[in-house]
This record gives structure tokens, sequence and C-alpha cells, in this order.
């Protein structure tokens, strides 16, 4: 019983930013989630990327789940934090797993890209699933892997917002399914990207119940400046609070009030 009682007993893990892991509460649960909320115009995905790089750079694994972009587009936006994605995946600091390649049928020939095959709600997991083991075993090497997903608004898209709620309630069961399982099996902490004005109220609600940390942007009127309000963290530690957020050039500043 004692062995089971300690995979149930949270670890934390820092996300590479000490003003950040004081208003979480002393930093992110390792296996968890954190859901981080914006519009259209905010910059506030780019804390999600921020937290994603530092954990690699302290020597965690990367994994990009993306939904939404064309690999050259996810590049891109990723370079408008002087981050370049591609050229980590070629180091072998990072994997990308192409969903919304796979869609479409444009498959990008770079050995650090996966593709899960033909999408459809009932055998998603199950390919995404095949996916994450070739990857973990051919590159994890004994690193903790942090995931990212770019961006999840898009999942109901694909789906349908039904299916798309069953898929990641089914993927829940099936962490703990592997929290109660072997000692060597790899469960990552998890980045969610979320741009509320792509999907309904009703599908945040949901995201927001099982997230363990819940980071949300709001609008000022000053450009490049934001409320960042840490709403949500499952740490003892934590007490809810907010701080000015401000992007300019590639860095970003947290300021808490």
């Amino acid at each position: 019983m004692e062995e089971i009682l300690e995979k149930f007993r949270p670890k934390v893990m820092s996300t590479g930013m000490d003003e950040l892991d004081a208003m979480l509460g002393g930093g992110l649960l390792e296996g968890g989630a954190l859901l981080v909320i914006y519009d259209a115009s905010s910059f506030g995905w780019t804390l999600g990327v921020q937290i994603f790089r530092r954990i690699t750079e302290l020597g965690g694994f990367g994994l990009v789940i993306d939904y939404s972009f064309p690999v050259s587009l996810l590049e891109t936006y990723a370079l408008t934090m002087h981050y370049d994605v591609l050229g980590e995946g070629n180091l072998g600091r990072l994997a990308i797993v192409d969903v919304v390649g796979s869609l479409y049928g444009v498959n990008v020939d770079l050995p650090f890209v996966y593709y899960p095959g033909k999408i459809e709600p009932e055998t998603f997991l199950t390919k995404m699933e095949r996916v994450h083991r070739r990857i973990f075993e051919e590159r994890l090497n004994g690193r903790r892997p942090v995931r990212i997903s770019v961006t999840i608004d898009a999942l109901p898209d694909l789906f349908g917002e039904e299916a798309a709620v069953k898929i990641l309630r089914k993927a829940i069961m099936m962490k703990e399914t592997d929290l109660l399982g072997d000692e060597g099996t790899v469960i990552p902490t998890d980045v969610v990207l979320l741009n509320r004005e792509r999907t309904s109220r009703r599908f945040i609600e949901w995201l927001s119940q099982y997230s363990e940390h819940i980071i949300e942007f709001k609008p000022t009127g000053t450009p490049g400046v934001e409320r960042m309000l840490v709403r949500k963290s499952l740490l003892p530690e934590f007490t809810p609070s907010e701080a000015e957020f401000r992007f300019s050039k590639g860095g970003m500043t947290i300021r808490p009030l």
C-alpha cells in the first residue's frame, strides 16, 4: 500500500523562472498540467513556450504536439522569441508530433518530426500513444519530458467538441493508469496553450477542472502590456495573484503586483 501512496504524492519541478515559481506556490507539479489562457492578440502564449524552453534547457526533453500550424509556421512563431525549434530538434532536445500535417497529408522530412497517421477520433489516442512510445524509446535517454500542446483549442475543430472532450477525458484516465503502472512509466509534464476566442466556455471550463495550474492573460490599454492572472495551483503554498506581463523584441518581463 505504501508504494501506491508514494506514487500519488506530488513532486514539484521548477519552471526555470524564479518569480513564476513563487507565484505558483513553488513551481509545477511534475506530471501535471499548466493551462495558459489568452486571446487572439495576446502574447501570453510566449510564457508557455518559455517554460517549455527553460525546462528543456535545464536538461529535460521537449515534446511539441502541433494541432494548429504547419511546421514552417511553428518555427516562425518560435523565432518571435529567438527560439529555433527546428534547430533544437536537430540537436536532439525535442521532437514534434505533427497532428495537423497528418490530417492534411503534408509530411515534413525531418527525423525529429513524427506523424500519428490517419486522424479519426476513435483511434486518435491509440495512435498518439504509439508515437509517444516510439519517441521516448528513440530519444528520451533518461531525461524528464515536458510536453506542449500548440494549441489545444484546435482539438474541437478537428473532431468536434463532444469528441474532443471524450478524447481528453480518456487521456486523463490513461495517465492515471500510467501512474499506477510500472516504475519506469514516463508521464510528461504538460504545458497547454489555449486561445479562448477559438473555443467554447464549456471546453475551457472542462480543461480548467483537470488542470493543476492555470495562468490567464487579460489585455490592458497599453500595447505589449497584459495582466497575468495566476488563478490556480494545487500546491499548498499557493495564493492567487497577478502580475504585469510585458513582451518586447522577443523578451518578456513579469512584475508581480
